[in-house]
């Protein structure tokens, strides 16, 4: 009861926080691109892509700071999770050496590393609610912010959430000096937590900025279009993710494997084939795009909806091993995808421009869902089959830019998933 209690607060937490948040990228692509035209959007977001990847340097403790604080709370250590905050939010403030280097990019950074390490740990606080009280409170400065400038909304939306995640702290009294015990774990796993962490955020800001750099304003501002559209699917693993990554590690502290075995299974399931059918959506809806962003897209739309795809697929899997021992092999399969994906963007983006940048993105997300699949398969005995929707689903999706009855095809091939993720819906709200 108490698993699903927290599942279901989670869930809801996150569908308005990661929803609000996840949408703020899009709304901003989209404002932007309008007032601004598409050049301003592609140098822009190249350098909020360029302050995401640096804050996962400096949230480098936020993995590790969630997964222990779950932990000591399903051991009752309650004590112990206050030893783990003071370096964890201190980190960040490292970002401060950048600034004779890009002003913004450093105080975004910051701010963003501020934001990530207090969601890891108030989630594995069992308080996600509160997460998605700073995302509301911030997202209406975030709005603001379009009066007077183009990087000001992100200003106004990542500085709420920093005030606000810090008076939570000093007014619970939650901000602690580590221990040396605390420091050596937290320490241990982070090394590797962060490496899967910052080659993940890799895949995901990289694009932006290396096409920008490599091929100009315009094809960045394409890519920004075609991933800002596709990287809404992301959020759909964000939601459950701040859900289930808690309860992998409470679970593994108790020892309960068999738990852990079968909410990977009917979460990957559940993700797999939502985002699937979503992609679907999202592909017929591309005129409606073209409107928002007052822009013509090639098949970048498609083929980015189709990476992400992929991502979106094999994220409670590498999540399941990143929350158990297997650290290690998560941060080595991620790191393994980002290297190819980098090489590739060096190779096609000079040469493509936005549709190397999306091919690219296939590749590591593609060698990514099969690393993580086969040793998910080798170490928990995941039944591979909970990946079916996304295997099926690509094929007739790139068909149905020609054949819009693909989809059909799809539903009625995939009835029995739609009637067990159904099942497990119900079985979670009742």
């Amino acid at each position: 009861m108490y698993r699903k209690k927290v599942i279901v607060r989670h869930s809801i937490a996150s569908l308005v926080a990661l929803g609000v948040f996840g949408g703020s990228r899009f709304l901003y692509s989209v404002i932007i691109a309008r007032k601004y035209g598409v050049e301003t959007l592609g140098y822009t977001n190249s350098i909020i892509s360029q302050a995401f990847f640096v804050a996962g340097f400096l949230a480098f403790f936020s993995v590790g700071l969630g997964k222990f604080t779950s932990e000591f709370l399903g051991k009752g250590e309650h004590e112990r999770i206050k030893n783990l905050t003071g370096i964890s939010f201190t980190f960040p403030l490292l970002g401060l050496i950048l600034i004779p280097l890009n002003f913004h990019v450093a105080l975004l950074s910051i701010l963003r590393a501020i934001q990530l390490t207090f969601r890891s740990f108030i989630y594995g606080l069992h308080k996600g609610e509160l997460y998605a009280y700073s995302i509301i409170l911030a997202f209406l400065f975030f709005l603001l912010g379009f009066l007077d400038g183009a990087l000001l909304p992100y200003y106004l939306l990542l500085g709420t959430i920093g005030i606000f995640s810090i008076s939570y702290l000093v007014l619970r009294g939650l901000i602690g000096l580590p221990g040396r015990k605390e420091i050596k774990i937290l320490m241990d796993f982070s090394t590797w937590a962060f490496l899967g962490t910052i080659a993940g955020i890799f895949l995901l800001q990289a694009p932006y900025f290396l096409t920008e750099k490599l091929a100009g304003n315009i094809e960045a501002g394409i890519v920004s279009v075609a991933l800002s559209t596709a990287f809404l699917l992301s959020y759909l693993p964000q939601i459950l993710q701040s859900a289930i990554v808690p309860l992998y590690a409470y679970d593994y502290a108790k020892g309960d494997v068999k738990a852990i075995k079968e909410l990977a299974e009917k979460s990957t399931l559940l993700l797999s084939l939502f985002s699937s059918l979503l992609v679907f959506g999202l592909i017929f809806a591309k005129p409606i795009v073209e409107v928002l962003f007052n822009i013509k897209i090639g098949a970048e739309l498609l083929l980015a909806l189709i990476g992400v795809e992929l991502y979106v697929a094999y994220n409670p899997l590498i999540n399941l091993l990143t929350a158990t021992r297997f650290v290690k092999r998560s941060a080595v399969f991620s790191l393994i995808g980002a290297v190819l994906s980098g090489i590739s963007w060096l190779l096609l983006i000079p040469r493509l421009g936005a549709m190397g940048a999306v091919l690219g993105l296939i590749l590591g997300y593609a060698t990514i869902f099969l690393l993580v699949l086969w040793e998910s398969k080798k170490k928990f005995n995941i039944d591979i089959k909970i990946v079916k929707p996304t295997i099926l689903a690509i094929p007739l999706q790139l068909l149905s830019m020609k054949f819009p009855y693909a989809i059909l095809i799809y539903f009625i091939a995939e009835i029995k998933d739609v009637k067990r993720v159904m099942a497990f819906l119900r079985d979670i709200r009742s």
